[in-house]
């Protein structure tokens, strides 16, 4: 689906300039899902470490890195509950997955002492108050078997707040809402510079990065 390939465009696009990967660090992805940037980041050579609570997205994930001949580890488990060892990763990555967290801050603060000196955090979310969360929403109303019925979507001060240490930096972005009509590639991005240049629309996505100091 064309949306979809630009919004996860957009995406990438905060989250790797937040999160600076270079091939031999190790990297921590929470809620990696199907693999999708634990993957990618594999490829680039990193090396990988994905948890996610889903046997059956896991097993995708297995997959599809198993036919690219990537070598990456892959753990089921609730993130609340796997101990972390501190200081053993140089970046801790999450997207779209901090929404289905019951206990996010805890989260965040336990992958946070798993960095090392130095290391980065990143965290991409939904936005709350946004088109896209309300789309969602909308969504979830209408399926009462939608993951997203269990979802908690943050405004950026609020997911910054979730983690009040670390250096802090955070990203806005997918400014063109989830149901704009007549979709087109050039449509959306038109909006996504006009909104970026006039700061008056919510965006749909927010990035921060924490950065561990001594």
């Amino acid at each position: 689906m064309e949306m979809g390939r630009l919004v996860d465009e957009i995406e990438k696009e905060m989250v790797y300039e937040l999160l600076l990967p270079e091939p031999g660090m190790r990297l921590l992805d929470l809620g990696c899902g199907t693999g999708n940037y634990a993957l990618e980041l594999a490829r680039r050579g990193l090396k990988v470490t994905g948890i996610d609570i889903s046997a059956a997205m896991l097993a995708e994930a297995r997959r599809k890195a198993a036919e690219a001949g990537l070598d990456l580890e892959l753990v089921e488990g609730d993130i609340h509950r796997i101990k972390l060892e501190p200081e053993s990763f140089d970046l801790v990555l999450s997207v779209t997955a901090l929404e289905f967290f019951p206990q996010p801050a805890q989260v965040l603060e336990k992958a946070f002492k798993a960095l090392k000196t130095g290391g980065r955090m990143v965290i991409g979310v939904i936005a709350g108050e946004s088109p896209w969360s309300e789309f969602y929403t909308r969504r979830a109303k209408e399926d009462p078997s939608s993951v997203f019925n269990h979802a908690t979507f943050y405004t950026g001060q609020q997911l910054l707040g979730l983690l009040p240490c670390g250096e802090k930096k955070l990203l806005r972005g997918l400014y063109f809402p989830a149901d704009i009509p007549g979709f087109s590639r050039e449509k959306a991005l038109a909006i996504e510079k006009e909104a970026a240049i006039a700061g008056d629309r919510p965006p749909g996505f927010v990035c921060a990065r924490w950065v561990k100091r001594l």
